[in-house]
């Protein structure tokens, strides 16, 4: 029997000059278990660590593609967008009425009336009071917001975050009607709104309180849309942006292009023109028109006799809200480039109206477990690895049954190797793909949170091709004193 030193010995020896022929030859030894193995340690690796942040470029880039080409313009329906709308104050707004921002009280009572004569199904009103200045008008708005109790129609504020000097989150006149307040908070990810916060701070008639509630948009969806009740909400909702822009904005609606033009918004591309801009000219692949309807304060206050205020406003949860230069409540949208936040929060609350309470989120609740992003992936990951080791094992034996028959061998091992080699590559992809499509439909599982795992599938796929885990079986072995005619390697006899 030989000494323990001296098969360590033996050991170093072959980890610093291992024989390359019999590493080869052992290679065909691998075990199926093996290869799942090291497949799945490299997608926790790529999972976890987000090497060169791969993660997050990936899961936003492919978002973003999604929301222009696929998802907006063919699978997001039209639901929540025919029952939500803005009514919007601009510069076009201030200038045609001859009124100087920012309005006094009675102004926004104005505003407010004219919408509450159109009996709408609730109004959010984004808008942060909480300068007391004085203002002898702010009873107006006191009692406006009697009329609505009367009306039985629903309203709300929104209350003020990080206030520098410790205001209160809305003006204490306000507060006191016992008007519902709620956190406007959006969450921006590198400048671009794609998520948005499920929960935030809590307020009530004397201020902050402490606590959890739900956001903005949540928190309207449950007191207004009872047929499909909220389901729970334990992580980030993930936006999924329409592109249908709603028709009237496509009547009137006009912006600047970049050079300061006015252009209208009825532009129309074909699906590879969309396609191009998508993935080589971005900028021009958004559309400037937002897609939630809007509807001019102006024409509110001039008492305007339209039909498209009746649809747009009756029966309609709208948001009264403002778009003005040189205010800092702008984002960018991932469609629709630089809006203000107030269509951040309508299409919020489209997207609960469309999955009638259920929306995308970055996590994935199973039973009552939830799972974080990562873990989502993992899991998602292991399905497509234990079939492609599978196909991979059945390779490697089909490689060796050619080496029994060498008469045989060399057309059909090209063909496997030259031949399938693109095959390979869609197997995983579409793997990925179709797994992914499972977890969005059955779990809520927005594609931000999956599509990393069909790029990483084609990696695992890249991978087998090339042997990785049949060339670190092989050297393992040989270094544990396997030798291709040995049935057991020497350490372990």
């Amino acid at each position: 029997m030989n000494s323990p030193a001296g098969a360590i010995a033996r050991a170093w020896e072959r980890v610093r000059r291992p024989n390359r022929d019999h590493v080869e030859k052992l290679k065909s030894r691998v075990p199926y278990w093996f290869v799942v193995a090291v497949l799945f340690g490299f997608s926790v690796l790529q999972i976890t660590l987000n090497p060169f942040g791969f993660s997050d470029l990936t899961q936003r880039y492919t978002q973003d593609i999604s929301n222009l080409l696929i998802t907006g313009p063919y699978l997001y329906p039209t639901t929540g967008r025919d029952e939500v709308s803005v009514a919007l104050i601009e510069e076009d707004t201030l200038h045609t009425l001859n009124m100087p921002w920012p309005w006094n009280y009675s102004a926004h009572k104005q505003a407010l009336d004219a919408i509450l004569a159109y009996k709408p199904k609730a109004v959010v009103v984004d808008f942060l009071f909480v300068d007391s200045r004085p203002d002898p008008s702010l009873p107006d708005l006191v009692d406006e917001i009697a009329r609505y109790k009367k009306a039985g129609v629903p309203i709300y504020f929104e209350g003020g975050i990080d206030l520098p000097y410790g205001e209160s989150p809305l003006r204490p006149e306000l507060a006191r009607t016992g008007v519902p307040i709620l956190d406007p908070s959006i969450q921006v990810y590198n400048g671009v709104v794609r998520q948005y916060p499920t929960s935030g701070n809590c307020y009530g008639p004397n201020g902050l309180m402490p606590g959890s509630c739900l956001s903005l948009a949540p928190q309207v969806y449950k007191d207004n849309f009872r047929d499909h009740p909220l389901a729970p909400l334990n992580g980030m909702m993930e936006l999924v942006w329409g592109t249908k822009t709603e028709p009237t904005n496509l009547k009137w609606r006009r912006y600047k292009d970049d050079d300061g033009n006015w252009k209208r918004c009825t532009e129309t591309v074909g699906a590879a023109l969309r396609i191009y801009r998508a993935f080589f000219d971005t900028s021009t692949a958004l559309s400037h028109c937002p897609y939630t309807g809007i509807v001019p304060v102006e024409s509110l206050i001039r008492g305007d006799q339209d039909p498209d205020l009746t649809r747009l406003l009756t029966g309609r949860v709208v948001f009264y809200g403002a778009s003005l230069e040189g205010a800092q409540d702008k984002s960018f949208m991932p469609v629709n480039g630089l809006q203000a936040n107030v269509f951040a929060h309508a299409m919020a609350l489209d997207n609960l109206i469309t999955f009638q309470g259920k929306p995308e989120q970055n996590v994935m609740t199973v039973g009552p477990y939830t799972l974080s992003n990562n873990t989502a992936q993992m899991f998602a990951i292991i399905p497509i690895i234990l079939i492609l080791s599978f196909m991979h094992m059945r390779r490697i034996r089909s490689r060796k049954k050619i080496g029994e028959r060498p008469e045989r061998g060399a057309l059909v091992e090209w063909f496997l190797d030259k031949g399938l080699e693109n095959l390979w590559h869609w197997l995983a992809f579409f793997l990925a793909l179709g797994i992914g499509l499972f977890l969005a439909r059955w779990a809520g599982l927005s594609v931000a949170n999956w599509a990393q795992d069909v790029f990483l599938s084609v990696e695992l796929a890249a991978m087998l091709l090339v042997g990785v885990p049949d060339s670190f079986w092989g050297y393992l072995h040989h270094v544990a004193g396997g030798r291709p005619d040995d049935a057991f390697p020497e350490a372990l006899i």
